[in-house]
């Protein structure tokens, strides 16, 4: 037998959840682990940051470095851009691979989507939303 549940004792259930792993979510995304934490400290050591930039032009030789599950930094050169994803991005490990599309420009801009890519499984495992540059640059 089934049994049905009245929307209206259902909705608060739903929204309760809903929450529940919202919180989860943005708790795990705002956390670094400490080997995390060190690689970044490593990589920004002696740089100041400069204001938020929309968009960063990208170079053959620009190297990408994923910083637990919440970040990206591209290096250029001696700058260093960290971009820290919107709402954090679960499925993006050390070893993922960023795939970005790109039709005719040598530019990465906050809001564009990156997919992720299990190089292991040779799977996607998700997608994440860029946020704004920071560019770290020496004294």
């Amino acid at each position: 037998m089934v049994r049905l549940i009245p929307m209206t004792l259902a909705l608060p259930l739903l929204a309760g959840c809903a929450a529940n792993a919202m919180e989860t979510d943005n708790a795990s995304a705002d956390s670094l682990s400490e080997r995390d934490q060190r690689q970044l400290a490593a990589m920004l050591d002696g740089k100041t940051p400069g204001n938020p930039q929309h968009c960063i032009t990208t170079r053959p030789n620009t190297r990408s470095t994923v910083i637990g599950r919440q970040s990206v930094l591209y290096t250029n050169g001696g700058t260093v851009y960290r971009n820290d994803l919107r709402g954090g991005c679960p499925s993006l490990r050390p070893t993922s691979v960023i795939v970005t599309q790109r039709y005719s420009s040598n530019r990465l801009c906050s809001g564009e989507i990156l997919q992720i890519r299990d190089p292991a499984r040779g799977t996607w495992t998700g997608s994440c939303t860029l946020g704004e540059f920071v560019p770290y640059r020496s004294e």
